[in-house]
């Protein structure tokens, strides 16, 4: 891994690293991995004691960061990992909680 980076790459990992530093968020992009791509209201059913539109906001932040990516299907919005790094990303946080 390159020790230095630009201040703007920098500020792209930082980005990613707060969208994902939230328990919330952190489980609607495991489960977006798990299942490849799933509806707002899917999402908020598999997760216990949702709001949809707090769950909204998080979508949006992840989005926001490039974390997840949404396609329009009619009038419903489908959500998804952005990236495969991403997994990487949520691997490697998991192994440095062992």
């Amino acid at each position: 891994m390159e020790v230095q980076k630009s201040d703007e790459k920098l500020a792209k990992m930082a980005k990613i690293l707060k969208a994902v530093a939230n328990h919330n968020r952190l489980r609607i992009v495991q489960l977006l991995l798990k299942t490849g791509e799933m509806t707002v209201n899917e999402i908020c059913e598999e997760l216990e004691n949702c709001e949809q539109s707090l769950l909204s906001h998080h979508l949006a932040a992840l989005k926001e960061a490039a974390v997840l990516s949404s396609r329009r299907e009619g009038r419903k919005i489908y959500y998804s990992s952005a990236k495969k790094e991403i997994e990487n990303l949520m691997n490697c946080i998991e192994n440095c909680c062992k």
